[in-house]
């Protein structure tokens, strides 16, 4: 087992980071440590609107970014450090192959942790991880987050409380649980650099050199974030069919909304509300892109300064 050395915050090009190791590094058992900046970090096949409140997530300047693996929506920020393992396939897929080498690691660093369910772990009964995989080509992509000393309020708010039940769709939703951060639980207090060290010296042989990226490699790194991870097409075009619904209170009159959207693209648009004109908020958003800054261009257009309320009740 080697390490990789990525001290990058970017949570776009971490994802693109993980995914060129695992293509450029076919021969190599690799397990590494990484961070990123607040962000929404959505499974492959999960409906980015029905997990979380964009317009809310668009008023915080917290980017949504969509991971190559499945599983669910969580919450990343500075206080969370995130592992990955890619190893070879030599038997069915199981969890547990690189799950228990990690349980055993936080164990020998003072974390009284276990394995709960499938793939998470947990202290007690609340979870300080959960894992996602992607298998390819005869190897084994598994990575997990590790709640350190993240803002548990943040999480709770961003990733429970803004399930959005207007949705019908066949795409995969979060479950959730109770969470705790794992310095709370230390018998040894340890900062978070102390935590990352001790915990790669447990799952990494001290003798092994670490792997670098060259500065070509590091170029192609940001371009697959800017060509994939970055864009429309990956984040939003991806998204499982679903019909919407949404009623209530707009300009103090009631207002109803209804669309169905395909890989990404709205259709069968209807906006019932006496303070707009409905029949150019459906011209306008007929065929529009499920996106947020175009959808609140579209909203500022049909609702001047109300703008930013009328896209509560696009998505």
């Amino acid at each position: 087992m080697r390490t990789i050395v990525n001290s990058s915050h970017d949570p776009f090009y971490n994802q693109a980071f993980e995914e060129f190791v695992f293509q450029t590094f076919p021969e190599d058992d690799l397990f590494f440590l990484w961070q990123n900046s607040p962000a929404v970090v959505v499974g492959c096949y999960q409906n980015i609107c029905r997990e979380v409140s964009v317009p809310a997530l668009r008023r915080l300047g917290i980017p949504i970014v969509r991971r190559s693996s499945g599983g669910g929506t969580v919450y990343h920020d500075l206080g969370n450090v995130n592992y990955t393992f890619l190893v070879k396939r030599d038997g069915p897929v199981d969890y547990d192959r690189c799950l228990m080498p990690m349980v055993e690691a936080l164990n020998a660093i003072g974390v009284p942790a276990r394995k709960n369910r499938s793939c998470d772990i947990a202290i007690g009964e609340q979870k300080i991880s959960g894992s996602a995989q992607r298998v390819s080509g005869g190897r084994i992509l598994q990575h997990g987050t590790l709640l350190f000393q993240s803002d548990l309020t943040a999480l709770d708010q961003i990733t429970t409380h803004h399930k959005n039940d207007c949705i019908q769709s066949k795409g995969i939703a979060s479950a959730i649980c109770p969470v705790t951060n794992i310095r709370a639980h230390l018998t040894q207090d340890m900062t978070l650099d102390a935590f990352q060290a001790r915990l790669l010296a447990q799952l990494v042989p001290m003798d092994a050199q670490p792997l670098t990226l060259t500065a070509a490699q590091e170029e192609a790194v940001r371009r697959l974030r800017d060509e994939k991870y970055r864009s429309w097409a990956w984040t939003w075009g991806k998204t499982p069919a679903f019909q919407y619904e949404k009623e209530g209170l707009f300009a103090g009159v009631p207002i109803r909304v209804t669309y169905a959207a395909k890989k990404g693209i709205l259709s069968d648009v209807s906006v019932d509300c006496a303070a707009l004109d409905s029949k150019d908020a459906a011209r306008l958003l007929e065929g529009a892109r499920l996106d947020p800054e175009g959808l609140a261009a579209v909203c500022h257009t049909l609702a001047g300064e109300q703008g930013d309320m009328l896209l509560e009740y696009l998505l």
